[in-house]
């Protein structure tokens, strides 16, 4: 009889894929297919990825081998280089692609088949190929044939629109992206999401497809709250905190929470209800406070916003905040940390769940990389299998 482990099989296993992108989208997208178990090859120019020039990089000194966006982006790979813009680079890219089924790119429209390596290229060479490309705005339409990067396809998907969160003077408090590379990293995981349905069904058919992602689609996805409040017949929400009277962002604090420093940064709570209330001003001693008019309900304490803030503050300010989420937790408060990046690396819960994975790369060394949001119980993940490849690294062992 054989083991669980000999039972366990990768997801992906024997599946091929080629990695033509570059920077965030493509290459993340091809890494979650990686990281299920395909053989992902990385194709680069002669001269790179342009995310080796865009690091961060160990001690701020670029490196080619050690940007860190480019070794979190493309762990699990093998990499070659080709120069598509010869003939012989071209040839060689669809040899390659007679032997995978998979094709990840994200260059401007048009890009692979000005080469004549497009679809109608890649489908002659094999049948059930799919090519998932990954545009800003798709393949036809108003937008089509613009380009934008996460900065622009950010704030066009009305995501900006609520960070800060209401602010006393809109007009000079303009909204601002979220950090990292959020809508390049959406419209990847929507591209890695088609790629499998695309298999799925060339599994059933035997036929391939060519996928065409909408970067500024996929994240207007992430406005459905919004979405579904304006097809209720209401309005966008206003960013003038004057206005607002449900809400806590930004560093205000109403009747049902917000945000409250600490003496090692800040935690969030929201006692939304009376009976969460009352458990909150226990776990802060029921301070005399406590008792006045101005903050026995959850209108009153609404309308005394600013001063509840500066109470509230004076307490939490000299706690960890780990403590008074905790405590705030074992009470039933809606309440929790404000973790920095930093925060993560030590987080007891994912290090139990061994979410972050050392690494070690022949150049950068070994690092921690971070790993999937799930677990399969019949499929072995090859996390850390593969580092990030040098440039070129498989050339020998992997081009016809």
């Amino acid at each position: 009889m054989k083991s669980q482990s000999e039972t366990r099989e990768r997801l992906l296993r024997g599946v091929k894929v080629l990695d033509v992108g570059e920077g965030v989208s493509g290459p993340y997208a091809a890494r979650t297919l990686a990281w299920l178990g395909a053989d992902v090859v990385k194709v680069e120019s002669p001269s790179g990825d342009v995310s080796r020039r865009m690091g961060p990089f160990p001690g701020g000194v670029p490196h080619a081998e050690k940007s860190a966006l480019f070794l979190a982006l493309n762990a699990g790979k093998r990499g070659v280089t080709l120069d598509l813009e010869s003939e012989d680079g071209r040839a060689r890219f669809l040899e390659l692609a007679a032997e995978s089924q998979i094709v990840v790119d994200n260059h401007p429209s048009g890009w692979l088949s000005e080469r004549g390596i497009g679809y109608e290229e890649l489908a002659t060479v094999r049948e059930d190929i799919i090519l998932c490309q990954i545009t800003p705005f798709g393949n036809w339409g108003p937008y089509a044939k613009y380009d934008a990067g996460d900065l622009s396809l950010f704030h066009m998907s009305a995501n900006a629109h609520g960070m800060l969160g209401p602010v006393e003077d809109p007009n000079s408090e303009p909204p601002i992206r979220a950090g990292g590379y959020q809508a390049d990293q959406v419209a990847g995981m929507a591209a890695a999401t088609s790629t499998l349905t695309a298999l799925f069904a060339a599994r059933m058919s035997g036929r391939g497809c060519h996928i065409i992602v909408s970067a500024f689609e996929a994240m207007a996805t992430q406005a459905i709250a919004g979405l579904s409040n304006i097809a209720f017949g209401g309005d966008s929400p206003t960013r003038d905190l004057a206005e607002v009277r449900e809400a806590s962002i930004g560093g205000q604090v109403s009747a049902i929470g917000g945000v409250l420093p600490c003496n090692d940064g800040y935690v969030a709570i929201s006692p939304r209800e009376d009976a969460q209330w009352a458990r909150w001003l226990e776990l802060m001693g029921n301070p005399d406070w406590s008792e006045d008019p101005k903050f026995n309900t959850r209108d009153a304490r609404q309308k005394n916003a600013g001063e509840l803030w500066d109470l509230l503050s004076e307490w939490t300010s000299q706690r960890s905040k780990q403590d008074i989420a905790r405590e705030g937790q074992q009470r039933r408060i809606p309440c929790f940390p404000v973790n920095t990046v930093k925060d993560l690396m030590t987080d007891p819960h994912l290090e139990d769940r061994r979410f972050f994975v050392p690494i070690v790369h022949p150049v950068a060394g070994e690092l921690r990389y971070p790993g999937v949001p799930y677990r399969l119980s019949k499929t072995d993940l090859p996390l850390g299998s593969l580092p990030a490849p040098t440039l070129g690294q498989h050339n020998k062992e992997a081009l016809p």
